[in-house]
């Protein structure tokens, strides 16, 4: 399961790391975490990415990011902190998701179509423009 630390990364210093951002993701992370234990339990095995040492994607920008970051608009879920990137190496979390699509439902989460999300598994909590529970970024 990831962490709030896990998360926040090595952003926990920034002035962009607010109490209502904060608040945001430790919903966000009860809500992931509830989908990821789900998975586990039917059978998934959750990888850690050697680069974070957990199940955050990426190298830096997977979990909060700071208004600095030059990765997506000021107001993306990520700098809100209500979007995680999991890893997902060979993207068998996002099929998963594809056979069992009623967990987004289940878990109220969002998640950036597979297509545009290789070797990571985009959730969030901030509803898109669409609705979608699966969504083109």
């Amino acid at each position: 399961m990831i962490t709030i630390g896990e998360y926040v990364g090595i952003w926990h210093d920034s002035v962009d790391w607010t109490p209502d951002k904060q608040t945001n993701a430790q919903e966000l992370l009860r809500r992931v975490n509830g989908l990821l234990k789900e998975y586990e339990i039917q059978g998934g095995i959750l990888q850690i990415n050697q680069k974070t040492r957990s199940q955050v994607s990426g190298e830096t920008y997977g979990g909060f990011r700071p208004l600095s970051c030059p990765i997506g608009a000021s107001k993306s879920s990520h700098k809100l902190g209500m979007a995680v990137d999991v890893y997902d190496p060979m993207n068998l979390l996002d099929v998963w998701i594809d056979k069992n699509p009623k967990v987004l439902d289940e878990f109220d989460l969002y998640r950036e179509h597979p297509s545009a999300t290789q070797h990571w598994c985009h959730l969030g909590s901030k509803a898109p423009k669409s609705g979608k529970r699966t969504f083109f970024p």
